[in-house]
């Protein structure tokens, strides 16, 4: 199960790469197919195509023309774009068996490759670590650190805890479950400042945060870091 959730965290980035590069290229080479409003037809690398088994014999009536608008952005997001992905799938079950994935609905599915929306803060309290780089002695201000952070986030807006994840971890949703968490998110209490921002190691899934004197301070500059996109590189 390790394995199979570590190659998910591992392909979703690449194959969302792959899959923008290859779709652009093609759209740089061949524009957006021409509208024909005439017939369930459009005009496809020079050839005509059917939307439907006799599309060119069937005028677009009041009537079929949200099946016109259904088969048009079926075969432009799917049709023309098929044998990328089917050496998507391919090369995806290259790595995962089509047995691991046999079960899964599409939400299911979805789920693995970009989370929830909605930020599970217990789960997410769960799998996250707290390191002690402030240099100071006495760690009850870590401690301390520690219970402005969830407290903080506790009170933002949906929206604003996906842009902290975000900012985070590179991903706006957290995984569905804990065995998701690769790799397991950390926040690196750092020397006291009043005025240097947040900044993350996405690659890592790091957090990095100086340690302020109020929670007042730590929410502002926490808002402040999330705007702005601060980020950092290992």
């Amino acid at each position: 199960l390790f394995v199979f959730f570590f190659c998910f965290a591992c392909l979703r980035a690449g194959w969302m790469i792959l899959f923008f590069f290859s779709f652009l290229s093609r759209e740089v080479s061949h524009p957006p197919s021409p509208v024909n409003l005439d017939s369930l037809q459009i005009t496809s690398d020079g050839q005509s195509v059917e939307l439907m088994p006799g599309g060119s014999k069937t005028s677009v009536t009041p009537d079929n023309v949200h099946q016109y608008v259904e088969l048009y952005a079926q075969y432009v997001m799917v049709g023309s774009v098929r044998a990328s992905l089917t050496a998507l799938r391919d090369g995806l079950q290259d790595v995962i068996p089509s047995s691991a994935l046999a079960d899964l609905t599409a939400e299911d599915f979805r789920l693995l490759l970009n989370g929830s929306t909605a930020i599970d803060i217990r789960l997410l309290r769960a799998c996250t670590t707290f390191s002690d780089e402030s240099g100071k002695p006495n760690s009850s201000a870590v401690e301390t650190m520690q219970r402005w952070f969830w407290s903080v986030l506790g009170k933002m807006t949906n929206a604003q805890k996906q842009d902290l994840i975000y900012f985070w971890t590179s991903s706006p949703g957290l995984p569905a479950t804990e065995a998701g968490f690769v790799p397991k998110p950390t926040i690196v209490v750092r020397p006291p400042s009043d005025t240097r921002l947040p900044t993350a190691n996405t690659c890592i899934s790091r957090l990095l945060i100086p340690l302020y004197p109020s929670k007042k301070l730590l929410k502002k500059k926490l808002l402040e870091a999330i705007q702005t996109k601060d980020f950092g590189f290992v």
